[in-house]
């Protein structure tokens, strides 16, 4: 036996330290979360491109502010073009100037603001009851298929839900710091300001939806009289102004012409209908229902969890601000129901709080799985089961594709595979915890029970991001013009556009053309041996030119020598 005395200084000087040290990180539940985010933020294919049009048009602006180094202007092919603010355009410019310009630095800005939001869920989670509902939260909204595929894309949305949580937050902080309340009060109002020159008139609906929590609450918090608040709201209204004033002082009134009829448009029967009891969405029950269908599809199976949380918050009494935590979302819901033209990307704004709610509801839901009682676990091993079928089913349907010989499907359908294989495999762990459930589960059993929930997403978006199905969005494009002879062509001539449009193609082709030219009416305006880009189908091709490539339904053409002189017809 080694005597103490050899044994005693190495175990103290070393052995104690080294457990003390990983014990104090594995208390640390920002790490975690960092590590459960990290990856499916910087995993991503190496080839990557926009999508169009939206992607294509907003790195373009940002692109062209940078290069003319005018931060004021945002046209499309000489064209003015203020339907939005400009905060988009400059966030990629300034990561263009950065970075260089590229796919991923034009998303970098919506990649931060999702980390962000991501970290700001889960602070806010830590006010629910337990407050590890935080980390939970956070973790949930991170494998949010939706909400992670417009976090690598350069696109407002994910920024707007960022400056929305941060508001929250600060409001709520100023409420424990009461001797701070004035700075925190700024933070909020900031945020909630800046949100219009991020996202335009779709950053006004969660000051709207705000309204029950701040008038309900107003006598406990007294947000409405805290002068911060709107000393934040008024300079965060000052980079707009200045951009509109010298918008309007640079082009005339078009600017304020055009934003406000875009905002008029983007709002269309969601303002007026809300103000009014919300008419419209009780006259069209249908179209409500169908909306709400497609939101509770598109974050299956957290829409479930957090339906199952949302009635626990209700019946709750001890706990407080349930104006926010059940009130804002369902009013924010309410508004973007009630838009004229809702998209899947327009509910982002509504996932941190469906996130919230779905903790609660798995938290216990986990809970009845640790139940001794069989009436509960036997519903939670049923739902196990329901998942591992399901895993099953996609193991075996990513499995053929993957298998299956290239002759009989198409290349761009074999990367779905992977996705079924991977997504199958994490749901199979739910299942596999549930047949082995032991008599008596520990509440470490529980977490694992539950964190096997999130497995599933998670590698499934892994795989959605290292094969290029999200964020390689138009992979056929740039590798034509990424190809002889349209790579030559391209990289030592200016290439014109044929009555360029802001189409899917026209946007690509005019990203992905190094060296544009000018935007041409026909074919007869092309300079001798110039070459432009056109479409055929709107634009009759004559004999004499040559075409050199076809890139779907546009063309790469080469003038003649002398094209005026040639017979026309």
């Amino acid at each position: 036996m080694v005597p103490k005395v050899f044994y005693q200084p190495v175990y103290s000087a070393f052995y104690m330290p080294v457990y003390r040290g990983l014990h104090h990180l594995a208390q640390q539940s920002g790490l975690w979360l960092l590590l459960w985010v990290a990856p499916l933020v910087i995993i991503h294919s190496p080839q990557q491109s926009f999508m169009a049009p939206a992607e294509g048009i907003a790195a373009l602006q940002g692109g062209d502010m940078l290069a003319n180094n005018d931060w004021i202007s945002l046209t499309w092919w000489g064209s003015l073009q203020f339907e939005q603010l400009p905060g988009l355009p400059w966030l990629i410019a300034l990561s263009y100037h950065w970075f260089g310009p590229s796919e991923l630095a034009a998303r970098l800005p919506s990649m931060a603001a999702s980390v962000v939001a991501i970290g700001l869920t889960w602070r806010l989670g830590q006010r629910l009851v337990p407050p590890s509902l935080g980390l939970w939260a956070a973790s949930i909204l991170a494998v949010m298929p939706l909400w992670m595929r417009a976090s690598k894309l350069a696109s407002p949305d994910v920024l707007v839900v960022s400056l929305a949580l941060l508001a929250i937050w600060a409001l709520l902080h100023s409420e424990a710091y009461p001797t701070q309340r004035i700075g925190w009060g700024l933070v909020a109002g900031l945020a909630l300001s800046l949100g219009l020159v991020v996202g335009g008139a779709i950053a006004l609906l969660p000051l709207i939806a705000l309204l029950p929590y701040l008038i309900r609450g107003h006598r406990t918090h007294r947000h409405l009289a805290n002068l911060g608040l709107y000393y934040g709201l008024g300079l965060g209204l000052i980079p707009t102004a200045i951009w509109l004033g010298r918008s309007v002082a640079r082009y005339g009134p078009l600017p304020l012409h055009q934003l406000t009829s875009s905002w008029m448009a983007s709002l269309s029967g969601g303002l007026w209908q809300v103000s009014t009891a919300m008419p419209g969405i009780l006259q069209s029950p249908w179209v409500t229902a169908a909306s709400l269908g497609s939101l509770l599809a598109a974050i299956v199976p957290w829409g479930g969890f957090a339906l199952v949380g949302a009635v626990l918050v209700g019946r709750n009494a001890e706990l407080g601000r349930r104006t926010l935590w059940l009130g804002y979302p369902g009013v924010l819901l309410g508004l973007l129901i009630g838009l004229k033209n809702p998209t899947g990307s327009s509910y982002l704004q509504v996932y941190p709080f469906v996130a919230l709610l779905a903790a609660v509801g798995l938290n216990h839901l986990g809970r009845l799985f640790r139940s001794a009682a069989p009436r509960r676990y036997q519903l939670m091993v049923g739902l196990s089961w329901v998942a591992g079928v399901l895993g099953i089913l996609l193991m075996s349907a990513g499995s053929a594709v993957l298998v299956t010989p290239g002759e009989l499907i198409a290349a761009d359908l074999r990367p779905y595979g992977w996705l079924g294989v991977a997504g199958g495999l994490g749901l199979l762990l739910p299942w596999l915890l549930a047949i082995n459930r032991w008599e008596r589960v520990t509440r470490q059993q529980q977490q694992l029970w539950q964190w096997s929930w999130l497995l599933g997403p998670w590698l499934l978006l892994a795989a959605a991001f290292a094969t290029g199905i999200w964020g390689d969005f138009n992979p056929g494009v740039k590798l034509a013009l990424q190809t002889p002879p349209v790579a030559d062509v391209l990289a030592q001539n200016p290439v014109h556009f044929i009555q360029p449009g802001r189409d899917r193609d026209s946007v690509l082709l005019t990203v992905y053309t190094p060296h544009r030219g000018k935007p041409l009416g026909n074919w007869s305006q092309l300079p001798a041996e110039g070459y432009a880009w056109g479409s055929p189908d709107q634009v009759p091709l004559g004999e004499a030119y040559e075409v050199i490539a076809t890139v779907d339904d546009w063309q790469l053409v080469k003038a003649p020598v002398m094209p005026r002189q040639l017979p026309q017809g």
